[in-house]
């Protein structure tokens, strides 16, 4: 299943409801004005591309490829506003902005670089994985703050020179493509470690059975049926997305109640079987077989139906970027 992309992008800027003389002379606000939301806009889609990319592909190098377009965008657009001299001696609109740009440019070369290292380690626990979401939320939140001094910075700009500015219908649709990823991912977010909770306790069970530990496998066992229930009340508490799609999270908690059921029953059976593997007959054997198969068959199905929703979650309520 697709994890949801960071959602890392300078503030939306506005364009001006009428701007005046070409973009190059600079020699009135609106032109100035224009030139830095076109340069925060160019950077906003290549982000929009790989975010798209990331919701609609498995293709790790064609991901991160998008990832790398954003990057050399970002540096670009930076150093054509090194170049770029204050209008009328206003430092205030372009310092902002640049720090806007350079934070962009920080997260996704720097902080996405521990993302990507606790990525390889989040299957540990779930405090990992909630490590691995909140480092996601930190640095959303780091651009929030910049972004909000960006705006701040733009209406000043505004008002010194007498501009009307407002929120134009690119800058709308950018925006309500923005509001979706959010959506989508603070709600798979949430879905996924609720259902997250059990990996551990299963990981765990299948490495005493493999070993043929009766002990360990018994606390796996108890440990997977708590699990399981905690998942289960915290799935259900979850409400459809928005309203009414529960394709997701039911998939997700179907898989999780199998779990807290097969750890009650099955596996109780299998923790017999290994108390006494010393002395097992061809009947305890088979019945072992049988039991292992069945769960590799359920199992493997409800991963495949989580994961197929998952996705379709994200192809529903994530449109396709090719701007």
């Amino acid at each position: 299943m697709r994890l949801s992309t960071l959602l890392l992008s300078a503030g939306l800027l506005a364009g001006l409801t009428t701007t005046a003389a070409s973009a190059q002379t600079f020699k009135d606000p609106g032109s100035y004005n224009n030139f830095i939301v076109s340069e925060q806009r160019a950077m906003l889609k290549k982000n929009l591309r790989y975010i798209s990319k990331s919701a609609h592909s498995d293709n790790e190098k064609k991901i991160d490829a998008k990832r790398q377009d954003l990057v050399k965008q970002t540096e670009a657009s930076l150093q054509k506003l090194a170049r770029l001299p204050a209008f009328e001696d206003d430092k205030g609109f372009k310092e902002q902005t640049t720090e806007a740009f350079y934070q962009l440019l920080k997260v996704y070369s720097e902080d996405y670089k521990a993302v990507d290292l606790l990525a390889a380690t989040r299957t540990a626990t779930v405090e990992n994985m909630e490590q691995y979401f909140k480092l996601q939320e930190l640095a959303e939140a780091k651009l929030q703050v910049v972004n909000d001094s960006v705006d701040a910075a733009q209406a000043r700009f505004a008002r010194r020179h007498n501009m009307t500015i407002s929120e134009d219908p690119e800058g709308k649709r950018l925006a309500q493509y923005m509001r979706q990823v959010s959506e989508v991912n603070g709600y798979q977010h949430k879905v996924y470690l609720a259902q997250f909770r059990i990996e551990k306790a299963s990981a765990r069970l299948i490495d005493a059975l493999n070993a043929q530990d009766a002990a360990a496998f018994e606390q796996a066992r108890v440990q997977l049926a708590t699990d399981a229930q905690t998942a289960t009340t915290e799935l259900t508490a979850i409400a459809p997305f928005r309203g009414k799609d529960a394709h997701y999270r039911d998939a997700a908690r179907n898989m999780v109640k199998y779990y807290g059921a097969f750890a009650q029953a099955q596996a109780v059976q299998m923790k017999e079987l290994l108390e006494r593997k010393d002395r097992f007959t061809k009947a305890d054997a088979d019945r072992m077989n049988g039991l292992v198969s069945g769960y590799n068959t359920q199992n493997q199905k409800l991963v495949a139906a989580y994961n197929q929703a998952g996705n379709a979650l994200q192809d529903t309520y994530i449109p396709v970027f090719n701007d």
